[in-house]
């Protein structure tokens, strides 16, 4: 058992180490942590924006998948087997059943915050759609500025405003909301 147990978790991580495989090695290891906060500190034009948005979709994909030693109850030793022979180039079908195979714990898009220095950055939800669809609409991201404000008592419009800033009052789809 613990031997299916390795071979699974290094299946699944082979899996979405090639799903993420347009990145640099350094840029891939960022995106495939999944486990706590992560800081990248990068000269201009080096790709944190391309490893902000890959850690997104990888989250919102495959959940711990990456990090993590669990391995599902009900995998099977079928299910390891398509892991391991994973094609270069999968169907659709293989791509769907490969993400429910490495899947663990995803969240849903309202529980992701990205946070960014640049507005360039915190705009790039189209790049982060074009992966993922129309969920990215639900992602929260902003610059430092807004929540770093609301957290002391100012907003993005200022210090002491008593107005909240519309961008930091995120709704999810069950239509409730909160501030910041």
């Amino acid at each position: 058992m613990e031997d299916f147990k390795q071979r699974y978790i290094a299946a699944r991580r082979a899996v979405i180490a090639q799903d993420l495989s347009r990145l640099n090695p350094m840029q891939r290891q960022a995106a495939m942590t999944t486990e706590g906060p992560l800081l990248l500190l990068a000269g201009a034009g080096s790709g944190k924006t391309t490893v902000l948005i890959q850690r997104v979709y990888n989250l919102l994909t495959y959940g711990r998948g990456s990090d993590s030693e669990e391995v599902p109850a009900w995998a099977t030793e079928e299910d390891l087997q398509f892991l391991e022979s994973f094609p270069a180039r999968p169907t659709e079908e293989d791509v769907r059943r490969a993400r429910r195979l490495c899947a663990l714990d995803a969240p849903k898009p309202w529980e992701i915050i990205a946070i960014t220095f640049t507005n360039k950055a915190a705009g790039e939800k189209d790049r982060l759609a074009a992966r993922l669809g129309p969920e990215a609409n639900d992602i929260w991201a902003s610059t430092f500025h807004p929540p770093v404000c609301a957290s002391c008592g100012g907003t993005s419009t200022g210090w002491g405003s008593t107005r909240t800033s519309p961008s930091m009052t995120p709704t999810t789809p069950s239509g409730s909301s909160r501030t910041f």
